[in-house]
């Protein structure tokens, strides 16, 4: 029994590979626009080898182009950036906790706050900070809670629009094969 690639007659490429006593049955049942070449037990895959003429090459499978590269890199700075804006940011009496639910929460404390002091009412909350520790924030320890959390998932936004426009710009995709997606995020976490 022998094996022979089954080969398209324009580029080469390997359709299949068959294992046959009769060459001459081969040959009748071949598609049209392709011929049988012997191939011995060489590993030949289909659709990933060529024949050139004197040979089986691999074929070479191009690699993602621009578009692909920038959207993949993208998705990942997105990631990025919504890890760093909820892995929490500082205040002045604390790490807080920056996650969507925290901050739905820190919104409403500091509107409390804010309608507290627009009042001229006493304000007081004890205000869980991210290592657990219970904080009473009067109204303005709280509104400054709330815009260091603002302040934090907006220099978060501001970096991952700085990482667009570098993506944007880059001329290849090679370019953004190294890509620093995880650095330079605000307000890293300590240890």
């Amino acid at each position: 029994m022998k094996r022979y690639a089954i080969v398209r007659d324009t580029g080469g490429m390997v359709d299949a590979v068959v294992s046959i006593l009769d060459l001459e049955t081969l040959l009748l049942n071949t598609p049209e626009g392709s011929h049988p070449v012997p191939c011995g037990d060489a590993a030949i895959v289909p659709g990933e080898w060529l024949w050139d003429g004197s040979g089986f090459v691999e074929r070479e499978v191009p690699g993602p182009t621009l578009a692909e590269r920038r959207a993949e890199v993208w998705g990942g700075v997105r990631a990025a950036r919504d890890q760093a804006e909820w892995w929490g940011c500082s205040t002045p009496l604390g790490r807080a906790d920056s996650d969507p639910d925290s901050q739905r929460k820190v919104a409403g404390a500091v509107q409390m706050a804010m309608i507290a002091q627009a009042a001229g009412a006493p304000f007081s909350i004890d205000w869980t900070m991210q290592d657990n520790r219970s904080v009473t924030h009067d109204a303005v320890a709280m509104i400054t809670l709330g815009v260091a959390v603002g302040q934090h998932v907006a220099a978060c936004h501001a970096v991952a629009l700085a990482k667009r426009a570098a993506i944007e710009a880059a001329a290849d995709a090679a370019t953004l094969v190294d890509f620093d997606i995880e650095g330079g995020w605000p307000d890293a976490p300590i240890g």
